[in-house]
């Protein structure tokens, strides 16, 4: 079988995801993660911090990155690397946004970030696909493989 996996078309831009965070969804990402910082779900304390709010887990971000990265490419790519910095705290009851733009079609490199519904960064970094995993393989893991239906 031909491996046509150099064609596959990468698209320019990813418009990945996007989660309205909430104070209980917070709770369950502490429980998750065993990371009760009260920065992430105490009120009184958080308002007497420079933050003035409380303030997402900077990892529900990556999360929602990574979670979509792999709803938008599945199985063709399954090699990646991700390479991001945490440059800006979210406060809990935002609106944030996966999203990212191909700026080396040869290399396979997505820059990659979540944003807030203001358009404020709170993540950014890199996303460099791996050689696509051949069609045969794609297919045998869809159940797609015309070889498996004799």
């Amino acid at each position: 079988m031909t491996d046509r996996s150099d064609h596959h078309a990468l698209p320019d831009n990813l418009d990945l995801g996007q989660l309205q965070t909430t104070p209980e969804m917070t709770e369950r990402y502490a429980a998750l993660t065993d990371d009760y910082n009260p920065i992430h779900l105490d009120a009184d304390f958080a308002s007497k911090t420079a933050f003035g709010a409380p303030i997402i887990h900077g990892t529900m971000g990556l999360n929602l990155l990574v979670e979509s990265l792999e709803t938008t490419f599945g199985d063709s790519f399954p090699e990646l690397r991700i390479d991001v910095r945490f440059i800006r705290p979210v406060r809990v009851g935002s609106t944030i946004r996966a999203r990212g733009r191909l700026t080396d079609a040869n290399a396979r490199r997505y820059e990659i970030f979540v944003e807030t519904e203001t358009g404020d960064r709170a993540v950014e970094g890199t996303c460099n696909l791996g050689p696509p995993a051949p069609i045969s393989a794609r297919d045998s893991a869809k159940g797609n493989n015309p070889e498996d239906h004799s």
